[in-house]
């Protein structure tokens, strides 16, 4: 008989026994970008809010068997650190789940919606762009974003979150464009960035420094040959992810 899994979490405090899991995709090709999750985890546990914080990855060290080990809460809170609500948050919370479940010990478990999905997602993006222009004396008025995701053949849901983050950054008109770009589905970033004119800068909606968000962008902007093309890097990196991540492991606690 397979074990029994944990109640749904129905209380609104938060216990020295809750914790924090940040689960995220991980990467070997690139170990910085599961440092760069830790990194936000450690950054959690030192808000005192959440006192016990740390991160779980499908590829790379800490996989979620391995990543329930150390955990002694009652109360676990899955965060996805993920761009979007796809199959990968779904996959790596249902392992992370399970575990705990095989573990025994965990009474209450909740799930929160991906970090990538907020809205403070744009502000972020806007910051980065505009720091990366204004550092190479470009000017963001004449300028175009360019927001670029991962993007799937088969499911919508990273390019509808690319979107939604795209549209809110047009209705704010800081730049003289907001154009949406993807890697694995149209429209692809390498054609985007040829119908530039003018001076750009790509940020891409990326949770982690991996091989997608530095190697490929960076390749990207290299074919383009443009001095006035900036890479502003990816929004998972920047400090205010752990807010974000806060945000939706409190709102998961007050549900």
């Amino acid at each position: 008989m397979p074990p029994a899994r944990p109640s749904p979490l129905t209380d609104t405090d938060i216990p020295g026994t809750t914790w924090v899991v940040l689960a995220a995709h991980g990467s070997t090709r690139r170990p910085e970008a599961n440092d760069a999750v830790s990194a936000h985890a450690a950054r959690l546990r030192g808000e005192d809010v959440f006192r016990n914080a740390s991160a779980a990855f499908l590829i790379g060290d800490a996989g979620p068997a391995d990543a329930v080990d150390g955990i002694d809460a009652e109360t676990v809170v899955i965060v996805p650190f993920m761009m979007s609500d796809g199959y990968l948050a779904g996959e790596i919370s249902n392992r992370i789940e399970s575990a705990l479940a095989a573990r025994g010990g965990t009474s209450r478990i909740a799930v929160t919606d991906p970090v990538g999905t907020h809205p403070d997602i744009a502000r972020i993006a806007e910051r980065l762009a505009v720091t990366a222009l204004t550092g190479a004396g470009l000017d963001t008025k004449d300028a175009t974003l360019v927001l670029v995701a991962h993007g799937s053949s088969g499911r919508p849901e990273s390019k509808a979150c690319a979107e939604a983050h795209a549209n809110t950054l047009r209705n704010e008109r800081i730049f003289s464009d907001v154009r949406l770009a993807m890697l694995e589905e149209e429209p692809f970033l390498d054609g985007v960035l040829a119908e530039i004119d003018g001076p750009a800068a790509v940020v891409g909606l990326f949770a982690a420094p991996g091989g997608h968000a530095v190697d490929d962008v960076r390749q990207a902007i290299a074919n383009r040959a443009s001095a006035d093309i900036v890479d502003a890097g990816p929004v998972g990196t920047d400090p205010a992810m752990t807010a974000i991540a806060r945000m939706r492991a409190l709102a998961a606690l007050k549900r």
